[in-house]
């Protein structure tokens, strides 16, 4: 017993190397009083909230990995820590965010946000190679910057994940797509865009149309999703069963094909670690913000209720 303790330990250390070790223990707490002092756009929005951050303990990180100096925030529910891992990678993403802190007060856990600073950026700035992007560049989407070759920030949002919980992923999703003829951005979309373009509405491949949405959730760009394996040539039947149930919630619903990584969590997760959970809320970005919120609170209801089971992911 005493040796499969120690080999697990020294395989653990393989996988996280004494520097992501040294990234992950580094939070330091953030009193009350100086929340201000972080210079995010997000706290200082939400400043004038009454009980925004009540019963929620912040803390933060700062690292610098592959040229790109890193500020990520921090916020627990010390009452319920048991939840999931809650991430908000983009900081542009303002609606995520305020859905993020609301699903920490409700249903616990860890929420993670990437703070690229006072401007609200959406990608952080800096000169090297960006997750699975091995040529330097001026800037780095966070989220497509998990992977091996990025241990310190990977590192820093897997080891705040209880075990037995899973990683939900807050995002808010611009209107339409590219080549939608009506000016849209982006590609994710619950429609077959080819099929769109000829006039023709029905799900992507891989997606579920929700059944009798609420009004505020009929848009298509937003959705709820899950990834799988193209090797495996189709959804597990657990996954299966989670995005019919989640359909069936009235949210439309995405199974991601994933062949090699393009450095997102979602990726990164099904192709290095299958056995973690993960479920990705994505939000029509609307200037009514606390409408793109609650659309997130639906969808991470859905989820909660129909694909896990107590505290544990659903099998």
């Amino acid at each position: 017993m005493r040796m499969f303790l120690l080999v697990s330990l020294a395989f653990f250390s393989i996988l996280l190397s004494p520097s992501a070790r040294t990234a992950a223990d580094g939070w330091v707490a953030v009193s009350s009083d100086a929340y201000l002092q972080l210079e995010d756009d997000d706290l200082r929005r939400n400043q004038g909230v009454s009980g925004f951050l009540d019963g929620i303990a912040v803390s933060q990180l700062r690292f610098s990995e592959n040229g790109f100096d890193w500020h990520l925030i921090r916020f627990t529910n010390p009452a319920k820590p048991d939840g999931p891992l809650w991430m908000v990678p983009h900081d542009d993403e303002n609606a995520a965010f305020d859905a993020m802190i609301a699903a920490v007060k409700e249903y616990g856990g860890v929420g993670i946000a990437v703070n690229s600073g006072p401007g609200s950026l959406r990608r952080q700035a800096g000169y090297g190679p960006c997750g699975v992007r091995l040529a330097k560049s001026s800037s780095c989407d966070p989220n497509r910057n998990f992977d091996h070759h990025t241990p310190l920030f990977t590192s820093a949002f897997l080891s705040q994940r209880v075990p037995g919980q899973p990683v939900i992923a807050l995002h808010t999703n611009t209107h339409g797509f590219s080549g939608d003829g009506q000016g849209g951005r982006g590609e994710i979309t619950i429609v077959d865009r080819d099929a769109y373009r000829r006039g023709e509405i029905k799900p992507r491949d891989g997606g579920l149309f929700a059944i009798q949405p609420r009004p505020e959730m009929a848009n298509y760009d937003t959705l709820g999703l899950t990834a799988y394996l193209a090797s495996e040539g189709k959804p597990p039947k657990d996954a299966e069963k989670c995005g019919r149930a989640i359909a069936d919630a009235g949210v439309h619903f995405w199974h991601e094909r994933v062949i090699q990584s393009d450095g997102s969590m979602s990726n990164y997760l099904v192709l290095n670690q299958p056995d973690i959970p993960y479920f990705n809320a994505e939000s029509r970005d609307d200037i009514d913000l606390a409408l793109s919120a609650s659309r997130h609170a639906i969808m991470v209801k859905a989820y909660i209720e129909r694909c896990m089971s107590g505290n544990q992911p659903a099998s």
